[in-house]
């Protein structure tokens, strides 16, 4: 009996990010699904510690040392940020789709419609809607944002549970 090896986790990651970049059909098994998310989790953890250190290096210490007005640390540290938060936004626009890809092959594999994969761009409106008006217009945040955040990270905590079903067996196409 030869059986087939199954690919590592690594091998899924890099699948999902170019085979499975924008695929939206098929199924995901647990493994490729956890697998992906594991590198990306370890991927955004290692990217966002050297990106910290890398702000935190290019900041002007000694010129913020002797500053007393709040307002103008915060400026100066706004005016060093903007092109990290640039980087992040495209980094995540750049995994958007692979990460709704894999979910969406995930729920179906599990046996649970796509609708709930869908809601996925409900998360990414709301994070949108937050950031683009609440944000801008210098709203300080109280009920609303409050509100959201509570929803997305519910729905996330939902995606995950259901991700964690086991697969489903493949229904056979047999005439009753």
């Amino acid at each position: 009996m030869n059986t087939p090896a199954r690919p590592s986790l690594w091998r899924y990651f890099i699948l999902c990010l170019t085979k499975n970049y924008a695929t939206f059909s098929g199924t995901a098994s647990r493994r490729e699904f956890w697998g992906f998310y594991l590198f990306l989790f370890i991927f955004s953890f290692v990217f966002g510690m050297a990106g910290g250190v890398i702000f935190a290096l290019g900041l002007p210490w000694g010129e913020l040392s002797g500053m007393q007005d709040p307002e103008q640390v915060q400026t100066i540290i706004s005016s060093h940020m903007a092109p990290f938060i640039l980087i992040v936004q495209i980094v995540t626009m750049v995994f958007y789709l692979p990460i709704w890809g894999v979910t969406i092959r995930r729920l179906r594999d599990a046996g649970f419609s796509t609708a709930w994969g869908y809601g996925y761009i409900a998360l990414a409106v709301i994070s949108i809607i937050n950031w683009a008006v609440l944000d801008r217009f210098q709203y300080e945040g109280g009920s609303i944002t409050q509100f959201l955040g509570v929803l997305s990270s519910a729905y996330w905590l939902l995606l995950i549970i259901l991700a964690c079903f086991p697969s489903r067996p493949a229904e056979e196409n047999t005439p009753e």
